[in-house]
């Protein structure tokens, strides 16, 4: 990879520091682990519910599913959801692909694309976060201090620098490289540090990073607690980019495909009840989105919904393929990816069509 700089790994014992720093967020365990939620068929109903094993990141992003299932949309379609949680979309895809999961929800990455090149067993099948306009959820932020002291003013001064993001090959670092491009640099110019969310606090801090690519809620936490300064949002820099998406496995698909179109109007259901209360700002909805996501989520403290930039949820559940596009590109130029994926065959938009079908224009 032409300029890289190598990916480091800061010490695990940094996350007690973090959990500690960034109140009111709990990052999920390692690993997964699993819970039924108990919906019972309707009393009509002739046949048992059908079971849907889904894996969730307990993510805001994952608003969609809660919010459906605390309200009984699924119910409604005669499924039972056995949600499965992981600590990263990257986890799900062999159980995915193996049949263990019928469906999930996490972020596309190089990998992915690499897997789907190999011909894994998966779908994308809808939208589950964009950062459109005013839905800016993931965030450039610069260490305080090095603000303050004149150091760090734009990308530009990143290079050389150390920087942190949850995990490369991802959008996050398509975004970055996007940033630094107007001053003449790039992702290879600076050094990447690999660190959970939880952990950029700690690293801010103590000067082990000077920069951090983040997303809410630790966005609004890291700058309220002044351990860094917000340099701009990504719907600013990269506005419509598609950031996370959910699958479905193709066993499931082929096998269960009136399930998966059931599933999907209880998806699309939540997910404009979820434009309902943070879009078009109906106070009762919000109200009810904010306790349904408070519940099912890390993000405990329930005035942070009112700060915080929202995920964008396209209520029509349709991905923007022309982004996807562009971030296999960085990544095949980058030589992340190593063979171009046809979008046109691990994206399916034939069940988020049919739910709307259903469910009518939003």
């Amino acid at each position: 990879m032409r300029g890289a700089r190598v990916v480091r790994r800061l010490s695990g014992v940094l996350l007690v520091w973090a959990v500690l720093a960034v109140g009111g967020v709990s990052p999920a365990p390692p690993g997964a682990q699993t819970s039924r939620v108990a919906e019972a068929a309707p009393a009509d109903a002739v046949q048992a519910p059908v079971r849907v094993r889904l894996g969730v990141l307990g993510t805001v992003t994952d608003a969609g599913f809660f919010i459906g299932m605390d309200l009984g949309y699924y119910r409604e379609q005669g499924l039972e959801i056995e949600t499965v949680l992981f600590d990263s979309g990257a986890r799900m895809v062999a159980p995915l692909a193996a049949g263990q999961l019928d469906a999930g929800g996490g972020a596309h990455s190089a990998g992915l694309f690499n897997a789907a090149a190999r011909g894994i067993g998966l779908k994308m099948v809808a939208d589950r976060g964009q950062s459109t306009p005013g839905h800016g959820f993931q965030a450039l932020l610069f260490r305080r201090e090095s603000v303050e002291a004149g150091r760090l003013q734009n990308p530009g001064d990143l290079r050389g620098r150390r920087v942190a993001l949850a995990a490369a090959g991802t959008p996050l670092e398509v975004i970055l490289d996007r940033w630094m491009r107007p001053y003449g640099s790039g992702l290879g110019d600076v050094e990447l540090v690999e660190l959970n969310f939880g952990e950029h606090a700690p690293a801010l801090a103590s000067g082990s990073i000077d920069a951090a690519l983040s997303v809410e809620p630790f966005v609004t936490r890291l700058v309220d607690e002044r351990y860094a300064t917000l340099y701009q949002r990504s719907d600013q820099i990269n506005p419509g980019h598609q950031v996370s998406e959910v699958f479905y496995a193709a066993p499931w698909v082929s096998e269960q495909p009136e399930v998966g179109r059931r599933f999907m109007v209880a998806y699309l259901k939540a997910v404009r009840f979820y434009n309902d209360a943070f879009e078009r700002n109906d106070p009762a909805r919000r109200q009810e989105a904010t306790a349904i996501l408070t519940r099912n989520t890390p993000v405990k403290d329930a005035s942070l919904y009112e700060r915080m930039a929202m995920p964008g949820l396209a209520p029509d559940g349709r991905l923007n393929v022309p982004s996807l596009n562009n971030d296999q590109d960085f990544w095949l130029a980058r030589g992340t990816q190593q063979t171009r994926i046809n979008l046109d065959e691990v994206v399916d938009h034939s069940f988020v069509d049919a739910a709307v079908q259903v469910l009518g224009p939003y």
